[in-house]
């Protein structure tokens, strides 16, 4: 079922756990799609969306709420690359196996006192193959 046939019951939203916490209102995408044609692509809260399809398995209509979402990012991905924060957070991942670096201190403890080295970003095997995970499923929009 199209985005045209909301009735705007708020069912959506009211399912949604991302919404109680983010700016995300799948009933306001909605609604202004609806009325003024904004594109789903043109939102950025789409972003906050947990794909817990919630909403779509609760919608009345059997609108694909979830699956719109994530369309429109692919779309937002193929035409503009990852936004802001995401693509530097995926870069980082690559580069770093890790989106929060350890200090190399603590590491250096680590060894000392014969603890294992469990953070992936030290580890090579490891290192290597989340770079192969994002190179896969993000690295032709990782900038």
């Amino acid at each position: 079922m199209s985005l045209n046939s909301c009735i705007q019951c708020g069912t959506c939203i009211a399912s949604c756990p991302s919404g109680r916490i983010t700016a995300l209102n799948t009933r306001r995408i909605i609604a202004e799609f609806i009325s003024s044609g904004k594109k789903v692509e043109e939102r950025d809260e789409i972003w906050f969306c947990v794909t817990c399809y919630a909403c779509q398995e609760r919608c009345p209509r059997g609108i694909e709420i979830t699956d719109t979402l994530i369309e429109a990012r692919r779309t937002l991905v193929r035409n503009k690359g990852l936004p802001g924060r995401l693509g530097y957070a995926f870069t980082f991942l690559m580069n770093h196996a890790a989106l929060v670096p350890a200090r190399e201190e603590h590491v250096e403890l680590r060894r000392k006192l014969g603890l294992p080295i469990y953070h992936a970003q030290f580890d090579e095997k490891a290192k290597e193959e989340v770079r192969r995970i994002v190179e896969k499923h993000a690295g032709s929009v990782v900038r």
